[in-house]
């Protein structure tokens, strides 16, 4: 198995390629989540183009978040400044909807830590829950940088 690396501002691209390639395996690593995701491969497969196709979302307490990008910035009119996590949809029957969370809004932190991305809020919703919690605290923002607090009830 070949291994190749080409690097791309905060993007990372390796490839394994087997002996056959209908088997080859393509995945972008992205440095800035710690994280090695599976891309299509295709010929015309470039770093820019790869990062369009993966997704990067997740879902958990009615909310589908995704990392801060320059297009969720536009499409939601984001204040530059804000760092944190995008919410791109929020389930009609959640608790999340009922107290007023809305997508664009941008959570900042969970129980007081900062969370870059969708994954630093489901390891913080995990470990409150292990630890017993009834409730989690999120620190949100909307577009236009205004915050709030708001509580959700884990399970």
């Amino acid at each position: 198995m070949v291994a190749a690396m080409m690097h791309a501002r905060e993007l990372t691209i390796a490839l394994a390629v087997p002996a056959l390639a209908e088997d080859l395996d393509c995945r972008w690593f992205f440095p800035a989540i710690g994280r090695t995701l599976p891309v299509r491969c295709d010929e015309g497969v470039t770093p820019s183009s790869a990062a369009h196709e993966v997704r990067l979302e997740r879902d958990v307490l009615g909310l589908t978040l995704a990392p801060l990008s320059q297009g969720l910035i536009e499409k939601f009119n984001i204040e530059n400044r804000l760092n944190g996590v995008v919410v791109t949809q929020v389930d009609a029957n959640s608790e999340a909807a009922g107290r007023g969370v809305m997508s664009g809004d941008v959570v900042l932190q969970t129980n007081q830590d900062v969370v870059l991305t969708p994954d630093d809020i489901v390891r913080s919703v995990e470990s409150a829950t292990k630890d017993g919690r009834k409730t989690i605290l999120l620190l949100l923002s909307n577009a236009r940088g205004e915050k709030q607090s708001v509580s959700l009830s884990l399970g």
